[in-house]
């Protein structure tokens, strides 16, 4: 990640410094809120690579964010 997407890897690490991001098993979890310029930016903080944001983040019911944001908009 560092060579690839230099800004979130150095993102990665303030935060992980900071205590907001701390691993936990193979991944890692929020210690508290954070706000994110997009939802691909915290998805790649989090996962350590590039990432849509849209297709990676779900909801407990597995529902990817896109389904979640086209379904709002469908109504």
């Amino acid at each position: 990640m560092q060579q690839h997407v230099r800004g979130m890897y150095d993102l990665r690490q303030e935060l992980i410094a900071n205590g907001v991001l701390v691993q936990e098993g193979s991944g890692y979890r929020f210690t508290q809120d954070y706000p994110f310029s997009s939802p691909s930016t915290a998805a790649a903080v989090v996962l350590g690579r590039s990432a849509n944001g849209r297709i990676e983040w779900k909801d407990a019911k597995g529902r990817t964010l896109k389904e979640l944001q086209e379904a709002e908009a469908g109504r």
